[in-house]
């Protein structure tokens, strides 16, 4: 039992001073017997120790996973409204432009002339024409 002991009592100061105390006691019953009721209480304060720490980790574990499950949700949210904004800009932009080019080719002009004043080259002009 003492080896047992000695290994738990090598990180718990307090249970191995209680270690080295039984090895200079009498063997007296009555001392025994109360040596061995102050080790039991000391190991279940160790217990109930080791118990709260883990209890206050998953605790802890918990409420860090909810907060971040949340911030990650509210940043995620953010990042794809804006990215949802710059392609609806996008995308009004380049409707405009096909619109302009439209009407430019109504009025009757070039598709060179067209490039010219949107600063476009005839193939990109031609490509949002041909997708009106």
């Amino acid at each position: 039992m003492f080896r047992e002991l000695e290994g738990i009592a090598m990180t718990e100061q307090e249970i191995l001073e209680a270690l080295e105390e039984w090895q200079n006691l009498s063997v007296d019953p009555e001392n025994r017997y109360a040596y061995e009721m102050r080790l039991k209480w000391l190991l279940d304060q160790l217990s109930n120790i080791r118990g709260e720490r883990q209890a206050g980790l998953e605790e802890g574990l918990k409420k860090g996973l909810e907060e971040g499950l949340k911030k990650g949700i509210e940043e995620g949210l953010k990042i794809g409204l804006e990215q949802g904004r710059e392609e609806g800009r996008e995308k009004g932009r380049e409707e405009g432009m096909k619109e302009v080019i439209g009407k430019m080719i109504e009025k009757g002009m070039s598709i060179a002339e067209i490039a010219n004043i949107l600063d476009l080259t005839e193939e990109e002009v031609k490509g949002r024409v041909k997708n009106q």
